[in-house]
Formats: C-alpha cells, sequence, structure tokens
C-alpha cells in the first residue's frame, strides 16, 4: 500500500479483515453471551443507534427477521430517548445500541433512559469493552479501535457481529462456519473496490451527486456509502430503497451524478431496469453484487462479489465501495478525510448543548 493523503483513514479501511478475524477467533465467547442474553423470550428486539450506528442498526434488523421470528426493528437512539412508551410500552423488549465508543452521549442518554422501563433489556454491539458500565451484557468487536475519526472498520466488523448473531440465535451454524474465510475475502475485495473507486472518481471528475441505492439488509449498508462519501467528500450524496428513487429523487439524475446500486440477488431483475433507465438519463452507473455482470453488463462499472455467500453474508463486504469512492472524492477536492469537518470520533454534549 502506498502511502497517501489522509492515509489514516485509508489505513484503517484497509485494516478490515483483520477485524473480521479477530471476531471469528472469539466466537464461542459470543456465542455463550447470546446464549445467556436469549435465555428468557423477548416480544421485541429493536436496534439502535446514532449516525452510522443507526444505518447499522437498518441493517441489523433485516438480517435479525430473516433469520428468527422475534420482530425487530431499527430506531435511533433520540427517538428512544424522547418516545420510550411508543417503543416499550407493555412489551418485553431487547434493546441493542451499537456503538464504536461507549460515552457518545445520546447512546448513553437513551440506554440509561429505556433501562428504567420495565421489561427492558439491554445487549451492546460494540467495539469498547466500555459498554459493559451501562448494559446488561455485551458483543464485541476486539481489534477494531481506530484513531480516525471516519467510522470504517468499526462499521462493517459490527455488522458481522450482528449477522453472526442473527444466524446463531437463528440456528444458522452451518453459515457462521461458511465464514471462516472472510479476512482472506475482504482482502481480495478491498483491493478491487479500491481500484473501482479510484477509476470511477479519476475517470469522472465532474460528478456532484452520489446516489447510493439498495434493497433489503442493503438499505441501511447503502445509507452508511452515502455518509461516507458526504463526511469524507463533503459531497451531495443520498441512499434510498432502489425502487424508491424512481418516485421523485431521479429528477435530478444527469451527466453530473453517479448511481451505485447493491445489488440484492432477490431484486437483482428490477434493480437492473433501473441503472438501464438512470444510464438512459445520463448517469454514470456502478453496480456490486453476485450476477451483476449479466443482469447490468452495459452498466458502466460492475463488480461480482465472488465469495459465495448469501446476501446477509455479503453485507458487511458489499458496502466497502462507499468507503474508497468517499476517500477519493476527497482526495479529488484536497480534503483531508483523516479531518473531516465539523465532526469528531463521538458525539459527546455537555450540560449547554
Amino acid at each position: 500500500m502506498e502511502k497517501k493523503n489522509s492515509s489514516l483513514t485509508y489505513q484503517e479501511i484497509y485494516g478490515q479483515a483483520d477485524s473480521f478475524a479477530a471476531i471469528n477467533a472469539t466466537l464461542p465467547q459470543i456465542f455463550a453471551t447470546l446464549d445467556q442474553v436469549f435465555a428468557e423470550p423477548y416480544d421485541e428486539l429493536i436496534f439502535t443507534g446514532c449516525g452510522t450506528s443507526l444505518y447499522l442498526a437498518q441493517t441489523a434488523a433485516h438480517a435479525w427477521c430473516t433469520y428468527n421470528s422475534t420482530p425487530a426493528k431499527a430506531v435511533c437512539c433520540s427517538e428512544l430517548y424522547f418516545f420510550p412508551d411508543v417503543y416499550l410500552k407493555g412489551k418485553r423488549v431487547l434493546v441493542l445500541p451499537i456503538t464504536r465508543k461507549s460515552y457518545t452521549t445520546e447512546v448513553r442518554m437513551a440506554i440509561d433512559k429505556v433501562r428504567a422501563c420495565p421489561g427492558v433489556k439491554t445487549l451492546a454491539i460494540t467495539c469498547d469493552a466500555g459498554s459493559a458500565q451501562y448494559n446488561d451484557a455485551y458483543i464485541l468487536s476486539p481489534e477494531t479501535a481506530e484513531d480516525s475519526v471516519i467510522m470504517t472498520r468499526s462499521f462493517t466488523s459490527m455488522v458481522y457481529l450482528a449477522v453472526v448473531m442473527s444466524m446463531y440465535m437463528g440456528g444458522k451454524q452451518g453459515e457462521i462456519d461458511a465464514m471462516a474465510g472472510y479476512p482472506d475475502h475482504a482482502r481480495r475485495l478491498l483491493a478491487q473496490m479500491d481500484a473501482m473507486a479510484k477509476d470511477i472518481i479519476a475517470g469522472h471528475p465532474d460528478l456532484n451527486l452520489f446516489i447510493t441505492l439498495g434493497q433489503g439488509l442493503y438499505y441501511g449498508v447503502a445509507n452508511e456509502c452515502m455518509n461516507k462519501m458526504k463526511e469524507m467528500g463533503i459531497s451531495n450524496s443520498e441512499a434510498y430503497y432502489s425502487l424508491e428513487y424512481r418516485h421523485g429523487p431521479m429528477s435530478l439524475v444527469d451527466g453530473h451524478t453517479l448511481v451505485l446500486t447493491l445489488a440484492h440477488p432477490a431484486t437483482m431483475a428490477e434493480d437492473a431496469a433501473l441503472l438501464r433507465q438512470m444510464k438512459g438519463y445520463g448517469a454514470v452507473t456502478a453496480a456490486i453484487g453476485d450476477g451483476v455482470a449479466e443482469a447490468m453488463g452495459n452498466a458502466d462499472y460492475t463488480l461480482e462479489l465472488g465469495c459465495g455467500y448469501n446476501a446477509q453474508q455479503n453485507a458487511a463486504l458489499i458496502g466497502l465501495i462507499g468507503q474508497f469512492l468517499g476517500y477519493y472524492i476527497a482526495g479529488q477536492k484536497g480534503i483531508d478525510a483523516d479531518n473531516p469537518r465539523h465532526l469528531t470520533q463521538a458525539i459527546v454534549l455537555d450540560g449547554g448543548q
């Protein structure tokens, strides 16, 4: 890896394979915690977070519902803090805060409030063992401490944790075992998506609107791709459920627009038709997923994941492209992604804010 501007962020993007390997090495401990937490029944699970962690919660809730019958939803921390009764009243609920840093103020406020409600327990999905101070239990990504402001490896490692949790509680141990080679797939795809993002930005310097589309659990990942391009590249970026894009937002599409599809196998044909339509309006088009080379062969850029995994297993890998796009947009604009505007690692509020 050559040394580049914004080198800390770039280095941590490439650290994601090591994070996956560290989680795999601690799976017995994770399973023991899950056995303990789920020894009692719940009426519902609520995944919660702020910013990137909220987008992660959207993916986690969908993954959970794919494998388990107990319903789940994603709710931002501020909603839980202001309106706990709307989500918790009269139910046995497991609340799952997702956080890189245990001291994020809004997470602490929300969890302190919901734990005072009858029937509520909490299980943190976290990169910080300090989350034990204010939760009933936690599962940890153990090798994911980030020095950069931008969340990269913390996001994907906690997606991985959430998917593994969903599979384990759904009795899909075989799908977890199949991910033993995840770090190697990650290393390959990191290099491939790095090259793809670099080509897109270098080849189309006049892009000024960046759209990411995804259905199912890829909607949360699409939101995070949007966030990376906004945070690092200070650029206009948006994310939508794929087919929602026709309902108004596509009016902005022109030759300065990138439309990126995170292609779910269940929505491939419809996603392909949408991407063809956007290309007809002048957009630069890109697609990532298994089967895109055939279904979306007329797109300007395609990348097959090629891991032999299902959509849930691919969730932590398919959005790596958003991190690299944000990085290269920043480089093109002379922005240091290591020092994003107005942002810090965690939002910590004092009494006057």
